[in-house]
């Protein structure tokens, strides 16, 4: 009696395995593993895209959209590469960069009128600005907007004489007669705010050329960038007319937009001075009043 017993329990334990294996089989196709167990593919994100002609607003986002960085060079510094959007210019893209535009030009073999084409790398690997050739001071057309062929127009002008003002004999003015209400703040604030009313006029700086007319940089709204020398540049952002075009020449002085606002509603216009493509206080050149 014994022995049939303990063969009966042999049997019992065989036929529950088999049970069990085929429960697991049978529902396996159901089968997930914890969130824990499910890998990395679960932090994969989308990467953002900004409608730059929506409405303007203060984006604090990072280029990864349209930058990338790839392996690192002689030095530690990284070498980075960014992707042409439609409406970039050459000079658009150092300025968001804080990069020199004519070492933009070497690094990218690009000649005048820097023509660019949406969708084409550009390296940031930039050499010394001081090793440019004399070509990159001559005229610039304003076909070098970034552009796929019949997709962009925009009105004809060009910049028929080259830019030879020394940099020591510019005669800088305020751009807005209105009170400074955020001074430079270096990597925080790169110019200063000038408080104004919408409509306002806003003045060019100095005697040059408009290189940039547009809202591709982000966080700037309507912006103007004026070409004054080989080294500098000034920048008026948040405007809410343009009135001049690339490839004008204008005068100190002269009206080139009317004020907007920024991204919190306040009538304003930022304004910023480059030299060599570097941020500097606008007010060290600028005249006292």
């Amino acid at each position: 009696m014994e022995f049939t017993f303990s063969r009966a329990k042999k049997w019992y334990g065989r036929i529950a395995l088999v049970v069990s294996a085929f429960i697991q089989v049978g529902c396996g196709g159901n089968y997930q593993a914890p969130v824990s167990e499910q890998g990395e593919q679960q932090l994969t994100r989308v990467p953002m895209i900004v409608d730059t002609s929506a409405p303007d607003r203060s984006y604090n986002l990072s280029s990864d959209p349209v930058t990338t960085e790839n392996s690192f060079l002689g030095g530690g510094s990284a070498f980075r590469t960014y992707h042409v959007r439609a409406g970039d210019t050459l000079f658009s893209i150092a300025f968001e960069h804080d990069l020199d535009f004519r070492s933009l030009a070497i690094a990218n073999n690009l000649n005048p009128p820097y023509t660019i084409l949406v969708g084409q790398e550009i390296s940031f690997s930039t050499s010394p600005a001081t090793a440019v050739g004399n070509n990159i001071g001559e005229p610039v057309g304003n076909n070098s907007i970034a552009q796929t062929q019949g997709s962009i127009s925009r009105a004809e002008g060009l910049i028929r004489t080259a830019i030879s003002i020394d940099s020591n004999q510019l005669n800088w003015r305020w751009p807005h007669q209105g009170g400074v209400i955020r001074g430079f703040e270096a990597d925080i604030n790169k110019g200063i705010d000038i408080r104004g009313q919408i409509g306002d006029p806003v003045f060019a700086a100095g005697n040059g050329d408009v290189v940039y007319s547009g809202r591709a940089v982000q966080g700037s709204g309507n912006l103007i960038i004026i070409r004054h020398s080989d080294r500098y540049l000034s920048a008026y952002a948040h405007n809410s007319t343009m009135l001049v075009g690339e490839g004008a020449s204008v005068q100190a002085g002269e009206t080139i937009a009317e004020v907007g606002s920024n991204s919190n509603g306040i009538a304003m216009l930022h304004f910023e001075i480059r030299l060599d493509g570097k941020s500097v206080d606008p007010t060290n050149l600028l005249p006292d009043r």
